[in-house]
């Protein structure tokens, strides 16, 4: 399967006009059109990939990070069942 993807304007006529690569597939096609959820669309708080100067500033992020309330034995736990996974 290929995937072709593109920005478009839709017109006041609610219409968009798509010219593919000259190597796409000729037949049968579905076309999915995705808007922005506008009304219920909040920024996230903090980037969700943040970029970092050097590990100090890596640190400082790190420590501000809201603990994850899981115990050490939780994860642990957790690590050996996906550990014990990879065997099957």
């Amino acid at each position: 399967m290929q995937a072709y993807q593109f920005e478009q304007y839709v017109s006041p006529a609610h219409r968009i006009s798509v010219e593919l690569p000259a190597d796409a597939p000729v037949g049968a096609a579905k076309i999915i059109v995705l808007f922005p959820d506008t009304e219920r669309h909040q920024p996230p708080s903090q980037p969700q990939h943040p970029e970092f100067a050097n590990i100090a500033e890596y640190l400082a992020w790190h420590d501000a990070q809201p603990a994850s309330g899981r115990s050490t034995e939780e994860i642990d736990r957790q690590i050996r069942e996906e550990h014990d996974g990879w065997r099957d």
